[in-house]
């Protein structure tokens, strides 16, 4: 008699999957953001997907798998990745097995972040494998404070989470996703351009 190994037919818990429960359409949206520890000021940094008229609710990770696999549904996946910082970039190479295919289909993105307001150093590596997973990335920028106190908090572009989390019943729209990429290398060659000049 040939016993069957019940571990390998239930589904795989490790695997971060989207949830298929009814949602309330006035419910507020939810992004898993992804950062290795010193990538983000936390929890300063993480106010800015919570803000403004496009703000959403955040849970915050070092890594996957997550601890608590009974958590609330999750509608976008930050992966952060810090310029100059070798972890941060193993942490999305290790987490991006964990993630269901159907994140990545148009719900996860990359977000590039620097210590400065502009962004120095080689970006080849993260465009590389960005490409590679077909998976977009965005930049975000610290702002020097108007009083020379130092940098302030992460600003991302303020339409961002407006993409990847839409309202209940709209879906994410991959031509929104192009024309920001677009915009993103245009504002980072714009960016580029100021400081070589």
């Amino acid at each position: 008699m040939e016993h069957s190994n019940s571990s390998s037919v239930s589904e795989d818990v490790t695997i971060l999957r989207p949830h298929n429960t009814i949602r309330n359409l006035y419910g507020p949206r939810t992004a898993l953001v992804i950062a290795h520890e010193h990538c983000l000021r936390i929890p300063d940094d993480l106010k800015t997907f919570t803000e403004g008229e496009h703000g959403v609710n955040v849970r915050y990770t070092k890594k996957l798998p997550l601890k608590n696999t009974n958590h609330p549904p999750i509608d976008a996946i930050v992966m952060v990745y810090k310029i100059g910082d070798k972890d941060s970039f193993n942490t999305i190479k290790q987490s991006l097995p964990l993630v269901d295919i159907k994140y990545l289909l148009s719900q996860c993105f990359i977000l590039v972040v620097s210590d400065g307001d502009v962004f120095g150093g080689d970006l080849k590596e993260i465009e590389n494998f960005s490409r590679l997973y077909h998976l977009p990335f965005h930049c975000a920028y610290r702002r020097k404070d108007p009083e020379g106190k130092g940098l302030q908090r992460l600003q991302i572009p303020s339409n961002l989470m407006s993409i990847y989390c839409p309202p209940a019943g709209s879906d994410v729209n991959p031509f929104v996703i192009a024309a920001n990429l677009v915009r993103n290398e245009q504002a980072m060659a714009s960016a580029s351009q100021n400081i070589t000049d």
